[in-house]
């Protein structure tokens, strides 16, 4: 489960499990600060995902559609495709 703890003007979104609270990232200042450097399961990665793009959101920067999403999403499993799937079967 994903939970945002808000602190004043600063949100951090924590991952949550068991008796466990996994910081994953912080909005703070303008800023989107990394907390969690190493991902091990697909659950935490996508997790991670969603933080960010609800954290791009909250910045009113730019406004991220679903379908800006879905594009992202397919340029980076080209990508993962490219320099993982084919240089393994080579």
């Amino acid at each position: 489960m994903l939970k945002i703890h808000r602190e004043g003007k600063r949100l951090t979104y924590i991952y949550t499990k068991e008796n466990e609270n996994i910081p994953l990232l912080t909005l703070e200042n303008g800023s989107i600060i990394i907390e969690k450097h190493r991902i091990s399961s697909p659950e935490v990665a996508l997790l991670l995902a969603s933080a960010l793009r609800h954290a791009v959101g909250m910045l009113n920067i730019v406004a991220i559609t679903g379908k800006d999403f879905e594009e992202l999403e397919k340029f980076w499993a080209e990508e993962y495709e490219s320099a993982y799937v084919r240089e393994s079967s080579a």
